[in-house]
């Protein structure tokens, strides 16, 4: 997995790629949540629940039917009256939640991310895996794999995500003078 200081990168480049005001900051905040909550997965080791069982790591907290799930949850209870809108709070929603597993499919560890879940159970990796794997103990990651894993997030997740909302807020802050 990517750390979960690095998760929360996607939304916060994705926002400035929404019209002004469509994407309002409570609605970031939960899109960085949205980011890290598949995660919570992981307390399924101290009750027995194996990495490689739908139910265990990377399983279905990380599929697309999660995303959906806890996208349109969240959409029709807490931002329901959002400035953007219903389809637009829900599309931001859905691919911070999402972003979480296609960021852990990059990863060079683990058994993959069960993204057709509850339907398969089949764990999917990207060919291309440039992306140091993160250690799930918070002690391990203050090690020499620790450091490794910021160095790599920082080339293949921050300055990416930097481009991004640099390239968004530009867009619409001077794109109406240009069009």
């Amino acid at each position: 997995m990517c750390s979960v200081l690095t998760h929360p990168a996607v939304p916060l480049a994705l926002s400035a790629c929404f019209p002004q005001g469509a994407v309002p900051p409570t609605l970031v905040l939960a899109g960085a949540a949205c980011s890290i909550i598949p995660d919570l997965d992981v307390i399924g080791f101290s009750f027995g629940i194996r990495y490689n069982e739908m139910l265990g790591h990377r399983g279905f907290t990380h599929s697309i039917v999660f995303a959906t799930a806890l996208s349109a949850l969240l959409t029709f209870t807490l931002f329901r009256n959002s400035s953007g809108g219903n389809l637009v709070t829900f599309i931001f929603l859905f691919i911070s939640t999402l972003s979480h597993s296609l960021l852990d499919m990059l990863t060079n560890g683990g058994l993959g991310v069960a993204l057709f879940a509850p339907f398969s159970n089949e764990r999917y990796f990207f060919p291309w895996r440039p992306i140091q794997v993160s250690p799930i103990r918070v002690a391990s990651f203050f090690s020499e794999w620790g450091v490794r894993v910021i160095v790599s997030e920082l080339k293949w997740v921050w300055l990416p995500s930097a481009i991004v909302f640099a390239v968004g807020y530009i867009v619409r802050r001077y794109g109406k003078a240009v069009w």
